[in-house]
């Protein structure tokens, strides 16, 4: 940063260009990078629905794959995973929602099954998550 300064000694101005070229710089490293931590997650193809809704509430979100693998909150986690989970977080606090964000491919069987387990676990708020048609 360079400063003016005239015969006396003061200060007449501040060069602060290059403090906006330092700025822009990591505002567009931060941009990039921020692209690629949220593309992290599992791809679900959600069904489509009429009637879906945006919750304002927070909730867990548990994502499962076409393949039938889980993922709870970003994080892989088997089915005896997601009971424990499932059960620390009804103990912590009865009123959790969950919100299951099952591929449209997977058979109804299987999120029937995921269904059980979370209510089997304690948590009495699940929600199924849709895309807007």
């Amino acid at each position: 940063m360079t400063v003016d300064t005239e015969e006396e000694g003061v200060v007449t101005g501040i060069n602060v260009t290059p403090l906006v070229d330092i700025t822009l710089v990591l505002l567009i490293i931060f941009m990039v990078t921020a692209h690629f931590v949220s593309d992290t997650g599992l791809k679900v193809n959600l069904p489509k629905a009429a009637a879906a809704e945006i919750n304002p509430t927070p909730a867990l979100t548990l994502t499962v794959a076409k393949n039938g693998e889980l993922q709870l909150m970003g994080h892989k986690v088997d089915e005896n995973g997601l009971r424990a989970q499932m059960l620390r977080e009804a103990q912590l606090n009865p009123g959790v929602r969950v919100v299951v964000a099952a591929d449209a491919g997977l058979v109804y069987r299987d999120v029937i099954k995921i269904l059980d387990l979370i209510k089997q676990a304690g948590v009495s708020r699940v929600a199924l998550s849709s895309e807007k048609l």
